[in-house]
């Protein structure tokens, strides 16, 4: 059976929250953001341990001076293959205009974290903007001999290779690809449309997936398109009888608004109320009655689909 369907939404647009989009997205697909932004990193860390995502607590003592940017940022830890910690902020700046202050503010980032917590930071800096020349990866000072070098990490959207990123079998390439897009089209509703449809039509046509990560990267991403590149209802009832989408992919996709997948923080916090096990349990059956597919259940929880199966029994 085959239906004709793609996406809902009751209003015409929704505020777009990059912030939250972003986070979802590397929380979700944490290894694969590593591999295709970090590959020397990735090499070495262990993932059998669970990442630790910081931000939350971390920002409140930190972080005070956003004032309405459009920025996402992360702090992750992460255990080595060696047993040695390492946190890895990372920053995605998403605003349309260059910021000038953008390597003095990395590297404030980096000096208070470093006094409060004492840590090593892997620090990674993506920019979706359009610009060509704003690419800042160094901050200097210096005076009369004392001086002072702070780099980072950095990886420009609009320097990628679109024939290379749609070739790409890691996910994140189709999120650059978005981004970049989102960029090209802000005040283009039929551009949009058109980069929307694109997207979704290469997803579902991509065969080099993982078989078992598949349904997972279609649900993650066709959220996170769906809400960047925002169309007028009209475009998305023309997209909709457009692209046709099997009954089985269909059923991977978690797209219920109204319900989103828990965040990381709620998560955590039901596993404490209830002991780690048991909030596993909890949280999972409630996914599960939301109609969330078992693998992605298996994949917010760490519960063995097994496991899962005998609970929906």
């Amino acid at each position: 059976m085959v239906k004709n369907y793609v996406l809902e939404r009751p209003r015409e647009y929704d505020a777009v929250d990059y912030d939250g989009l972003w986070k979802k997205l590397i929380y979700e697909l944490f290894e694969e953001f590593v591999l295709f932004f970090a590959p020397d990193l990735f090499e070495g860390i262990d993932f059998l341990k669970e990442p630790e995502f910081l931000q939350q607590e971390l920002f409140q003592e930190i972080i005070q001076e956003k004032k309405g940017k459009q920025i996402a940022d992360q702090f992750v830890k992460v255990f080595l293959k060696s047993g040695e910690e390492k946190w890895m902020l990372i920053h995605i700046e998403v605003q349309g205009d260059p910021d000038p202050n953008f390597s003095k503010r990395m590297f404030r980032y980096y000096y208070r974290i470093f006094d409060i917590y004492d840590r090593d930071i892997v620090a990674i800096a993506l920019f979706t903007d359009a610009s060509n020349q704003f690419r800042p990866s160094v901050y200097q000072r210096s005076s009369y001999g004392t001086a002072l070098t702070y780099e980072y990490n950095i990886y420009k959207f609009n320097d990628q290779d679109e024939a290379g990123l749609t070739n790409s079998n890691n996910p994140f390439a189709i999120a650059v690809l978005a981004g970049r897009y989102a960029n090209e089209a802000k005040k283009d509703a039929e551009k949009r449309y058109r980069f929307k449809s694109k997207l979704i039509r290469l997803l579902l046509q991509k065969n080099d997936y993982p078989k078992e990560e598949r349904h997972i990267y279609l649900s993650a991403l066709i959220y996170f398109i769906d809400y960047l590149l925002q169309i007028p209802i009209e475009l998305t009832q023309k997209l909709r009888n457009e692209i046709i989408i099997s009954e089985e992919e269909m059923e991977m996709m978690y797209l219920d608004r109204k319900n989103p997948p828990p965040t990381w923080g709620e998560v955590k916090k039901l596993e404490r109320e209830e002991g780690r096990e048991e909030g596993q349990r909890l949280v999972a059956l409630e996914l599960l009655k939301d109609g969330m597919p078992v693998e992605l259940v298996s994949k917010y929880v760490k519960l063995p689909i097994e496991e899962l199966e005998k609970l929906v029994e």
